[in-house]
């Protein structure tokens, strides 16, 4: 099998495992099973543990450091300011250090991803990247070229997609230059960008500042500054964020 027919299998299989997936694991069903678990839980009195999350995130508390370690602290989070999706004026800011050769983020892509589509007017998703796994500087360089021409979210979505396709080879370089012109990206413009490094100082000022943070894996997410690291569950990012929008109300 070609690569580039690798690579239509793996989008096929993906879609496909998504239209297969039963009701209660998609979406709306998920959506309508959290509802119906909400009012469960104001009545048996659980709620508590989302709202002690929430008052950790708004206190600080978690966090001993001055006013000015503070600020330093929320300027290292940010950073320079990554690829972003979402409300513009957010009550929710979901920043993530990821590693497009990173098994476990590719497990959280596409629940994340779904969740920016239910919170859209509410939560905003910025994207920083922290690479440690083998040839995932290269991923993040395709990544960031690809945001060049606009695709970068279809680039985010297919390099985890492919990433078996895209890991742990020796030719990694031809792979990607396949891969791209599998995107419809402009090859011409998409290899200039990955021979010249173009976003090699962004992506190492992402992976210093993520080692500055004491990151000891990917992924790891910020939530209003509330650090969660590893793959977390898709209900539970659910609880939480609906903490949050209940207590700003």
């Amino acid at each position: 099998m070609s690569l580039e027919d690798r690579f239509k299998y793996a989008e096929m299989k993906a879609r496909h495992e998504k239209s297969l997936r039963p009701w209660y694991r998609r979406w709306w069903g998920i959506f309508a099973i959290i509802i119906s678990g909400l009012i469960l839980v104001i009545l048996v009195g659980s709620g508590f543990y989302v709202y002690n999350v929430y008052k950790e995130i708004q206190s600080g508390k978690s966090i001993d450091y001055s006013k000015n370690k503070q600020q330093a602290y929320l300027d290292l989070i940010k950073g320079p300011g990554g690829y972003s999706i979402g409300a513009q004026n957010p009550k929710i800011t979901i920043i993530e250090f990821t590693d497009f050769a990173c098994p476990y983020c590719r497990e959280s892509a596409p629940e994340i991803r779904e969740l920016m589509e239910e919170y859209k007017d509410s939560a905003k998703l910025i994207i920083r990247d922290y690479p440690i796994h083998e040839n995932s500087i290269n991923l993040a360089l395709a990544a960031r070229c690809a945001g060049e021409q606009g695709k970068y979210w279809d680039a985010y979505d297919s390099l985890f997609i492919n990433q078996d396709n895209l890991t742990g080879t020796s030719t990694i370089q031809t792979d990607i230059f396949s891969w791209a012109d599998f995107l419809k990206l402009d090859a011409v413009k998409f290899q200039t960008c990955f021979n010249d490094r173009r976003y090699i100082d962004l992506i190492k000022r992402d992976y210093t500042d993520g080692n500055s943070l004491q990151i000891n894996g990917t992924p790891t997410w910020f939530v209003n500054n509330y650090p969660i690291t590893g793959a977390y569950p898709a209900d539970k990012f659910r609880e939480l964020f609906d903490g949050i929008l209940q207590q700003i109300k």
